[in-house]
């Protein structure tokens, strides 16, 4: 059976949602038959990575119970030229479904996980999906906590700023370790870049993994050139040799092996 990757933040701004649809992409073009869920219902952008022109329904939907989960998935395959099987369900961007989104009660998002746990069962069971990962709402949100509480392996993205530091530690320390949930953590947007032969950074990787109390499997650097390029050029397609694309690649095979 495939492997479902939830994908979460302490905090905004980590650029969570662009490594979830690139690492993806790598699954895709390394033959897996991918899924991609936006379930970041308060603030979704995969539909501008993916621009996509034929949703029927939204992820929304099926947690509403308004729509099955084929209904809800999109062939993206075209985004990567076909030389990959990618599927990608996304949330409502409208401004009427954020509201909603963010009204729901504790009820409804008890239910809701029963739906979660539901659509994973399809998406990888009868849908015979290889991997799907979901992207969710940084912080601690009912919709993301079932996110979590549905992976297989949870993999939480951080920055090197102080204050998310503190916050990822004691999210994990508090929320991940209550559903004892397999947990990694990939620090982006590293400002300066950190060579993965130095000898420094093995040492800040420890210091690192003895805050976090988790495995960190990957460092991204703060590459300028990947802010630049619009989000609907996915990154580790367009460029596939850069140390980006391959320090993905290495982050990819290592989920593979947890």
């Amino acid at each position: 059976m495939g492997k479902f990757i939830t994908i979460h933040s302490y905090k905004g701004g980590t650029g969570k949602s662009y490594l979830a649809a690139n690492l993806a992409v790598i699954y895709a073009l390394q033959g897996k038959k991918v899924c991609l869920l936006d379930m970041d219902f308060r603030a979704p952008t995969l539909q501008i990575v993916f621009e996509p022109k034929n949703v029927k329904r939204y992820i929304n939907d099926v947690l509403n119970s308004m729509a099955n989960v084929e209904d809800g998935l999109v062939d993206c395959s075209n985004k990567i030229e076909g030389k990959g099987t990618l599927f990608v369900g996304f949330a409502d961007f409208s401004s009427e479904a954020i509201r909603d989104m963010i009204s729901k009660g504790k009820k409804w998002e008890a239910e809701a996980l029963h739906r979660i746990l539901s659509m994973r069962k399809e998406i990888l069971e009868r849908l015979k999906f290889d991997v799907c990962i979901a992207d969710t709402s940084p912080g601690i949100q009912y919709s993301s906590i079932n996110a979590v509480v549905a992976a297989d392996v949870a993999v939480v993205v951080s920055t090197l700023d102080d204050s998310d530091i503190a916050g990822t530690s004691k999210m994990i320390s508090e929320l991940y370790e209550v559903f004892q949930k397999k947990t990694v953590v990939i620090i982006n947007k590293a400002i300066g870049g950190i060579d993965f032969k130095d000898m420094e950074k093995a040492k800040i990787v420890d210091e690192l993994q003895n805050k976090y109390k988790e495995a960190v499997i990957g460092i991204l650097p703060c590459f300028c050139e990947v802010g630049r390029v619009k989000r609907a050029q996915i990154f580790a397609y367009n460029y596939p040799k850069h140390p980006f694309t391959e320090t993905m690649r290495v982050i990819a095979a290592k989920l593979d092996l947890i």
